[in-house]
């Protein structure tokens, strides 16, 4: 069965989607409100799991949209908001069902198998065809009570036909109903599936259970008559159930070593925000992304067995919304008392810092290198890479920095630009580590455009400025890697405003996306031809033609009718917003925006572009 899960907080998304699919689901994420409605609107699912804290529209919104539409799917709602006042609107707006996070994963899973039975609550729980049953609760198979072993894809192709025994399936639907679409095959593998199912089920004894209808698909075969269709009624397993939420459970268990790491991260950046405060000095940025942590930590503790430690994220996250040096104390003692609930339950006594990444290299190091003459300025960073678990070693150049390096290699070299002079590929290979080139960034001093030129020459194509506080420094850095493996994506800009097209390129070169930039609409469409982009940036007040009226434009041209197109705007009247989206456009951002928003919706807008492409 086809799960959609519609939920901005990338780690719950996860903890969830691994959840469900141990119990063979297949789980499509959306991570936004007009995704959320994109992928309901793209494929057929039997549950949506709904976030209500969403960004562009949020869970109430999509969910009354989706019942305007008639939408008959059964919408489990999540959210941290638990009075009644609250449920009543969810509820009102076309929910189905109602949880209230933090909660544990195994209550959730057993509401949705609530909400899936209820469509079939006056038949029997267990499908059958002829001596061939199907229990959807243990997820077993019998031929005259005898076991059949089926894999996952196909014991879902079997209860495909069997929950709609009147319909013909083509390939693309069964593709659709069965795989998730960043895993999707091709038909081939439909075929392939349907004869090994025919051949196990044959075995077994089950013979001509799936007809061919030819230039068609597949259908089920009318059952025919068995002895054992005497009438009555099997009860829904409980206990059955019970195994299942077992099997779950320890699923989840045996998930908290993949997820130890990025949930201590976030611990850890609520750990820097009271440091902060002590010193006397905590910036906004420090305090919002710290309560951003906090917010997320209890939406997801709960779910790995620590209840405890999601009341502790809220209380955490309440008290950051404004913090008082007067609160120092008590948040030092919830922090204290975080990492204790976290590591009671742990197997071997590791700290927080003993931790190891991954070796994968998709996987940030701890170990770092920080070469610069600037004794300061590098101390800054090694100082606050501590609060972080990052090691960072200093040297003044790439020459001392070689001797320190006998045994492993840093993952990440930050180098001062006056050391780039002389640079080139090879003074790079002593930090290599089995043929792979270290993750290199240049810190680099206003419009320093030489030194840019030869670190370009050198394959280096990560730049920051070099008067960056250290603390956002390490945070960009870290952006910058988790954002390296984009593919090469070409966008096009239009703005009057020079200053925003300034800042567009400031924000998007760094991460090696190629930006053309245009203060005039006159020349879109050439510029569209030549420089084929993957999206398009556009303002939505502009002389002479508005940006509404361009989309409008682009929209009627063949050629360009699917392209992503992306609005900049500051004004934020529903009117406005309702006259972007009838345009057709795909999304809008308020200005002034951020590097780290702007890219966020460029590669989300362009990841689902690719995902459409795909459905038949």
């Amino acid at each position: 069965m086809r799960i959609l899960l519609v939920e901005d907080d990338d780690l719950l998304s996860r903890i969830l989607t691994d959840h469900l699919t141990a119990q063979r689901y297949v789980v499509d994420i959306a991570t936004d409100g007009v995704s959320g409605l994109d992928y309901a609107q793209a494929a057929a699912y039997d549950l949506i799991v709904l976030d209500v804290n969403l960004p562009q529209l949020n869970g109430i919104q999509v969910c009354q949209i989706l019942r305007q539409r008639q939408y008959p799917v059964p919408i489990l709602l999540l959210t941290a908001r638990g009075t009644s006042s609250d449920k009543v609107i969810g509820l009102d707006a076309g929910a189905d069902d109602y949880v209230v996070k933090p909660c544990p994963v195994e209550e959730i899973s057993a509401r949705i198998r609530a909400l899936l039975r209820r469509p079939r609550v006056a038949g029997t729980p267990v499908l059958t065809w002829g001596n061939l049953c199907l229990d959807p609760a243990t997820y077993e198979v019998t031929c005259d009570r005898r076991l059949i072993a089926l894999s996952p894809k196909e014991y879902g192709l079997l209860e495909l036909f069997l929950r709609n025994p009147q319909r013909t399936f083509n390939s693309s639907s069964i593709l659709e109903h069965l795989w998730s679409f960043e895993n999707a095959p091709g038909e081939e593998t439909v075929r392939t599936h349907i004869k090994r199912l025919r051949s196990k089920l044959k075995a077994a004894g089950v013979n001509d259970l799936i007809d061919t209808v030819y230039g068609i698909g597949y259908r089920l075969k009318s059952a025919p008559v068995s002895r054992s269709d005497s009438g009555a009624e099997p009860s829904v397993a409980t206990a059955a159930d019970s195994a299942t939420e077992e099997t779950a459970r320890s699923a989840v268990i045996a998930a908290w070593d993949e997820f130890k790491q990025p949930i201590l991260e976030r611990v850890a950046l609520v750990d820097r925000a009271v440091v902060a405060l002590e010193a006397g000095n905590l910036p906004e940025t420090i305090r919002q992304v710290a309560a951003e942590a906090a917010h997320k930590l209890a939406g997801s503790l709960a779910m790995f067995g620590f209840p405890k430690g999601s009341a502790l994220g809220k209380v955490l996250e309440q008290m950051l919304q404004s913090p008082q040096p007067s609160d120092l104390a008590h948040l030092k003692a919830l922090t204290t008392e975080l990492h204790q609930v976290l590591h009671q339950h742990e197997q071997s006594p590791e700290t927080i810092t003993s931790i190891q990444p991954s070796s994968s290299s998709n996987q940030l190091t701890s170990q770092w290198l920080v070469v610069d003459s600037d004794v300061s300025a590098a101390q800054a960073l090694q100082t606050e890479g501590r609060k972080l678990g990052i090691q960072i070693q200093i040297s003044p150049n790439l020459k001392a920095a070689r001797s320190q390096f006998t045994a492993g290699a840093p993952g990440v070299i930050l180098l001062d630009a006056a050391l780039v002079s002389k640079l080139d590929f090879a003074s790079f290979q002593p930090f290599s580590s089995e043929g792979e080139k270290p993750f290199v960034v240049i810190l680099t001093q206003p419009n320093d455009f030489a030194d840019r030129l030869v670190g370009i020459r050198a394959g280096i194509h990560h730049f920051l400025l070099k008067s960056t506080p250290p603390d956002e420094l390490l945070l960009n850095v870290q952006n910058m890697f988790a954002q390296k493996s984009l593919p090469p994506i070409k966008v096009l800009a239009v703005d009057d405003d020079l200053m925003v097209l300034n800042r567009l390129q400031e924000c998007l070169q760094p991460w090696g996306i190629n930006i053309t930039t245009l203060s005039t609409p006159d020349a879109v469409l050439p510029t569209l031809e030549s420089t084929q982009p993957d999206l398009l940036i556009l303002d939505v007040e502009m002389p002479i033609v508005s940006g509404i009226e361009l989309c409008q434009v682009i929209r009627s041209d063949r050629t360009w009718n699917q392209l992503p197109i992306l609005f900049l705007t500051a004004r934020q009247e529903a009117n406005v917003v309702s006259q972007i989206y009838q345009a057709g456009a795909d999304d809008y951002i308020s200005k002034p925006f951020t590097g780290s928003e702007i890219i966020t919706r460029i590669s989300n807008r362009l990841k689902r572009n690719s995902l459409l492409k795909q459905i038949p």
